[in-house]
C-alpha cells in the first residue's frame, strides 16, 4: 500500500469520481484509476461501486475515507506547523469556493503581501464547501453557506441584498424597482435547490406567501445569467455576483430583507498557520501591497 494510492483513493471518494479526482489532484485519469486498483487488488477489496452514474463508496470505502480524512488532516497540521515556523516567504494554501469572483479578488490581494505562496482554488457548491473544511480536505472556504457549525471559525467577508435580472428588451426593464409580488408575474427561472441564492429567494417568497411555478430550472449562476439574457424569464441573484451584460438589467427588490453573506471559513479547533492566519487579516478589496 502506498501513500499516493491512499491519496487517490481519497480524491475520488471526496469528489464523487475520477475525472474530478484527477483534477483535484493534477494527474491524468488513468493515473488516479491505476492507483486505486492496485489498492483494490492489493487487499482483495472493492472501495467503489461503479456505474454509468458515476462511483460511490462501499461500505468498506465509506469506512476507509474516515480514516483518509484523519490522515491528510495530520498531514495538513505537520505542513501548517512547518508553514509557521518558516515564515511567509514560501507555502502552500488551498481554498474552495462557491462562486470565483471573490475567492479571486481575496488570493489576489492575499498575493500581493506575499507573492511567494501558492494558493489552489476548486469551486463546488456551499455544502460540499463545508464538508471540505471539515474533513480538512482543504484549509479554507470563501462560500456564502450559513456559518452554523460549532468547529468552524469565521470572518465575514461581503454582505449582498439580492436583486432581480431581467432581459435588457422586456418591457419590466424600464422599471427602476421591483416588488416580490411584480416579480413573480414575471415567467421565473430557479437555480438548482442547493443554491444559497435559491434558498434565500425561496425564504422571502414565503415569507409574502407568494407561490411561483418557474419555467425553467438551472444549475449554476452563468447558466442562470445565460437563461435572462435570452429572454427565458427572469431570475435572483446577489447584487456583487452579477457580471456586467448589455442583455441583462438588475433591478433593486423593494421589499428584500435577506442578504448573501459571504464568509471565509476554516476549522476552528486546529491550529492555523502563519498562513492562514495571514489569509484572514486580508482585505478582499484592499490593492495595498
Amino acid at each position: 500500500m502506498q501513500y499516493a494510492q491512499l491519496r487517490a483513493f481519497h480524491a475520488v471518494a471526496e469528489q464523487g469520481g475520477f475525472s474530478k479526482a484527477a483534477q483535484a489532484l493534477s494527474l491524468t485519469q488513468p493515473a488516479v484509476s491505476d492507483h486505486v486498483r492496485r489498492l483494490e487488488q492489493e487487499f482483495g477489496v472493492r472501495l467503489f461501486e461503479r456505474s454509468a452514474r458515476g462511483v460511490e463508496p462501499t461500505e468498506l470505502g465509506r469506512r476507509l475515507l474516515n480514516v483518509t480524512r484523519q490522515m491528510l488532516g495530520c498531514e495538513r497540521e505537520a505542513r501548517q506547523l512547518l508553514d509557521s515556523a518558516s515564515g511567509l516567504e514560501s507555502g502552500t494554501l488551498s481554498l474552495v469556493a462557491d462562486a470565483p469572483d471573490l475567492a479571486i479578488k481575496l488570493i489576489g490581494a492575499f498575493r500581493r503581501r506575499h507573492p511567494g505562496i501558492v494558493v489552489t482554488l476548486s469551486i463546488a457548491n456551499a455544502a460540499v464547501c463545508m464538508q471540505r473544511v471539515l474533513s480538512s480536505a482543504v484549509d479554507a472556504a470563501v462560500t456564502a453557506a450559513p456559518q452554523v457549525h460549532s468547529r468552524l471559525a469565521s470572518r465575514v467577508l461581503r454582505r449582498d441584498p439580492l436583486v432581480a435580472m431581467v432581459p435588457a428588451g422586456s418591457p419590466v426593464a424600464k422599471k427602476r424597482k421591483l416588488t416580490y409580488a411584480q416579480l413573480v408575474r414575471q415567467p421565473m427561472i430557479f437555480r438548482e435547490p442547493q443554491s444559497v441564492t435559491q434558498q434565500l429567494l425561496e425564504l422571502e417568497l414565503v415569507r409574502q406567501s407568494l407561490q411561483v411555478e418557474p419555467v425553467m430550472y438551472v444549475e449554476g449562476r452563468e447558466a442562470l445569467e445565460e437563461a435572462v439574457a435570452q429572454g427565458m424569464g427572469v431570475g435572483v441573484i446577489a447584487r456583487a455576483e452579477f457580471n456586467e451584460s448589455r442583455r441583462i438589467r438588475t433591478l433593486a427588490l423593494q421589499d428584500c430583507q435577506v442578504e448573501m453573506i459571504e464568509s471565509l471559513t476554516r476549522l476552528a479547533d486546529r491550529p492555523a498557520s502563519n498562513l492562514l492566519e495571514a489569509l484572514f487579516a486580508v482585505d478582499p478589496d484592499s490593492r495595498a501591497p
